[in-house]
Formats: C-alpha cells, sequence, structure tokens
C-alpha cells in the first residue's frame, strides 16, 4: 500500500476543498463552480474507493492489533459518511443550485467539513499506529 499516494490525495482533496469553500463564502451571489464541484466529488469518490478496497482492508491484514481496530472502526466510520455525499450530490442538480443558493452553500460547507474532519482524523490516529507497525517513519515531534 502506498502511503505517499493516499496523503498526496488528502492535499490534492484539501486544495479543491479550500477552493469549494471560498466560492461558497458569500451565500448572496451565486458563483459558478459545476466543474470545481465535479473535480472534488471524482477525487474523492476514486479516494474513498482505493481506502475501501485497498488501504482498509490492507491495514486490517497487519500484525499490530491496535492498528487493526482502528482501520476497521474508520472503514466502518467511513460508510454512512461516502453515502452522505454520494446523496449530497445527486440533490443538488445545478438548476437548484441556482434556485437554493443559500441552502447549497450551507449543505456544501457541512459536507466539505465533514471530509476536511474525516481526514484529519484518519491523519491523527492512523499515522502513528502506521508509523509503530513500521509502515512509515516515525513522526517527528512537534517542539
Amino acid at each position: 500500500m502506498d502511503l505517499h499516494q493516499l496523503q498526496s490525495q488528502h492535499d490534492a482533496l484539501d486544495i479543491l476543498a479550500d477552493a469549494f469553500l471560498r466560492l461558497i463564502a458569500d451565500d448572496r451571489a451565486p458563483r459558478t463552480l459545476g466543474t470545481l464541484r465535479w473535480q472534488y466529488a471524482r477525487q474523492l469518490m476514486a479516494h474513498l474507493a482505493l481506502e475501501d478496497q485497498f488501504f482498509y482492508p490492507a491495514m486490517q491484514r497487519q500484525a499490530h492489533l491496535p492498528l487493526r481496530d482502528v482501520a476497521a472502526r474508520l472503514q466502518t466510520e467511513m460508510a454512512p459518511l461516502a453515502q452522505s455525499f454520494s446523496h449530497y450530490m445527486a440533490r443538488w442538480s445545478d438548476d437548484r443550485i441556482a434556485r437554493e443558493w443559500p441552502d447549497f452553500c450551507r449543505e456544501s460547507r457541512q459536507m466539505i467539513n465533514a471530509m476536511i474532519n474525516r481526514m484529519r482524523k484518519e491523519e491523527k490516529l492512523l499515522m502513528p499506529l502506521l508509523a509503530q507497525a513500521g509502515l512509515m517513519p516515525p513522526l517527528k515531534q512537534a517542539g
């Protein structure tokens, strides 16, 4: 499993999420964001599929018990969030976005922030365990 690939995907998703959040910061003036929204969605869904099909199963086969347990829990927790994102994308057509811009902005901020928080949770919980299991270099101590 290429952990650098997963981290680079997180980084790319952060950049897209930041651009998306900037476009929806003003919920009084609708903006054109169709391309960006679909770029974010495609990258996110590809990332989630990679995690679900390869990363989490590989982590659950490791000898390091805490890593296995956390990976299993995070994989289980991700399913409802991924489903929620799919429903969000299906609910918001371009026409509906234009008609209900403030609601779209509010719901989009909630969804994107939930995804960002999820990535930070993975990084916070998994990175130390990956280092302990010898799957990546030890983390540097802050300070």
